[in-house]
């Protein structure tokens, strides 16, 4: 398969006249899969004479080393190591340009596109404005990409920091795993839910398991098989949005079931304040897990991804730079870079690294330190709430549930229990198994500093309590994750509030998971909304198309 060759150069700018700089080296650019090539590369390869001669292309540089730096054809970094600001900004007055095809010719310039942040949000969004052609930076200020999704190392296994599970109807977040090379890691299980409900153990997974549910008389069962068939008759959330979810669910379930079940899932699963939710929720929320049902039984199937979705991550990540993206980790952005009443890059230790199109896909919170006093009324379009997550996780001898998740309706001071070791199985964790306890609570509740030793104690006395089974002998490891900042609580009639992508604030777009409504934030939502925003990024560079006048240095 033929290749064609990019020729990456540094410009020099001083005194208003610009001289190419020495080519650091010639690299092979690869097709994307089918065979493509980058957009906004294939109609110069189409002219006469386009390209070079593969004998003259060195071998196409590792996508790792892209993540690591620039280096030389010899494989030596050029310049100070780039994980430092400075080389981030190409600071001295030389500025880091994409490769232009060497036509002989004036060629095209790619749009430099600044992404800040580097989790599944951001990695997505760098790997498709690669692929049409853009030339990526991503800032990630942790050592490693990943976000919420990222993993860490427990007791010399790797795991996923916080759980995740993957259903057969997810099909953005299959998709890339597919289009990455990753289809044949997935891997989907049966799996069983339980309800804890008055001191006991209740299983719940499918028809046959609500029929013979014991907490609910037989109309409180009825009822409650109605509002599931209900949320799958109804295929859009048009109306939801203004209604109140307790009124919604007290209409269609009845106030035993409400009362019950609903009201004190809901009061765990958001801090004891679920009064000014919309019904989307719950419609979402129903939706999603019937996804998960197949077969004539409909039990509930749910997935992983062999490696977790740190694997997912660093594949996309991998395949972005192959197409040129830089990720710079361990670089935090001080402040979004202003100049003229547009945005003009980021600040990163001092310096300015300039952007056509700076994306963030920071949360509010996070994203306030970031915007200038000029543009902070942006934040007014934001969800007020936040929920933060406290989640302890132990590695155990023997399966403490049967089921995958246990929903607990009653006070607690963890929301569920979940035993991912029923999808993810057990062979990476030398037989042993793992149990999440998970607590949402507010950003600064008193739990995000508690000691851990503390949070182990009440939480595991809860699981005790649950889980027969549970000893404390039989707990191998244990630890505890936190997360200030998880997810967004969004408040009645927040669809016309959510904030938009583009503000109107020019080199300004602004992408982050408070954006994903009415949808559950979950892997597949986050991966189809990067791909819209990447869409509409896009199509308004113009990529695959030359704005007049606009070329790069010659060859």
């Amino acid at each position: 398969m033929a290749a064609h060759c990019v020729e990456a150069r540094v410009a020099q700018l001083s005194g208003g006249r610009r001289s190419a700089g020495r080519a650091h080296a010639l690299v092979a650019l690869p097709r994307l899969p089918g065979g493509r090539t980058p957009a906004p590369r294939r109609a110069a390869a189409a002219r006469p004479g386009a390209g070079l001669p593969r004998e003259r292309c060195a071998p196409p540089r590792s996508p790792r080393r892209r993540l690591h730096g620039l280096r030389d054809p010899d494989g030596k970094p050029v310049g100070p190591p780039r994980g430092r600001l400075q080389d981030v900004a190409a600071g001295n007055g030389a500025q880091l340009r994409p490769a232009s095809r060497c036509t002989g010719r004036a060629a095209p310039v790619s749009a430099r596109v600044g992404v800040v942040g580097g989790g599944i949000l951001g990695t997505v969004l760098a790997l498709r404005l690669a692929q049409a052609g853009a030339e990526v930076t991503v800032l990630e200020r942790a050592p490693s990409p990943g976000g919420l999704a990222g993993s860490m190392d427990f007791g010399g296994h790797r795991i996923d920091r916080f759980y995740h599970a993957i259903t057969p109807a997810d099909r953005h977040l299959i998709g890339l795993a597919a289009e990455l090379g990753l289809a044949g890691e997935l891997r989907f299980s049966t799996v069983g839910a339980g309800f804890f409900v008055d001191g006991k153990l209740h299983p719940f997974d499918g028809p046959r398991d609500l029929l013979r549910f014991r907490p609910l008389s037989p109309l409180g069962r009825a009822r409650l098989a109605w509002f599931f068939a209900l949320c799958q008759l109804r295929q859009s959330y048009d109306g939801l949005d203004e209604v109140p979810l307790e009124w919604w669910l007290r209409r269609h379930c009845g106030s035993e079931v409400t009362d019950r079940i609903w009201r004190p899932l809901l009061d765990s699963r958001f801090d004891g304040r679920h009064t000014e939710l919309p019904a989307t929720y719950m419609w979402a929320r129903t939706r999603r897990m019937s996804g998960a049902r197949r077969g004539a039984s409909r039990r509930e199937q749910l997935g992983h991804l062999r490696g977790g979705h740190e694997r997912l991550i660093a594949a996309a990540a991998e395949r972005a730079a192959e197409q040129g993206a830089d990720f710079r980790l361990g670089a935090a952005v001080e402040e979004l870079a202003m100049k003229d009443g547009q945005v003009e890059g980021v600040r990163v230790g001092g310096q300015t690294v300039p952007f056509d199109l700076t994306i963030a896909t920071l949360q509010p919170p996070a994203l306030r330190f970031l915007l200038p006093a000029r543009l902070e009324g942006l934040l007014g379009a934001y969800p007020d709430r936040h929920l933060g997550l406290v989640c302890a996780v132990l590695k155990v001898r023997r399966s403490l549930v049967p089921f995958y998740v246990v929903n607990i309706c009653e006070p607690t001071p963890i929301t569920t229990v979940v035993e991912t070791s029923h999808v993810v199985g057990t062979e990476h964790t030398a037989g042993l198994r793992l149990v999440y306890l998970p607590h949402y609570c507010a950003p600064d509740s008193p739990e995000q500093d508690e000691d851990d030793d503390s949070i182990l104690t009440r939480f595991e006395g809860m699981l005790a309590r649950i889980s027969p089974a549970y000893r404390p002998e039989d707990v191998v490891d244990r630890t505890v994750q936190r997360a200030r900042v998880a997810e967004p609580v969004h408040a009645l009639g927040a669809h016309p509030r959510v904030a938009p992508v583009w503000p109107g604030v020019p080199g300004l777009a602004l992408a982050s998971a408070s954006q994903v409504y009415p949808h559950l934030l979950n892997g597949d939502s986050v991966v189809h909304f990067a791909e819209t925003v990447a869409a509409q990024a896009i199509s308004r560079l113009g990529l695959g198309a030359v704005p007049p006048g606009r070329t790069s240095p010659g060859c």
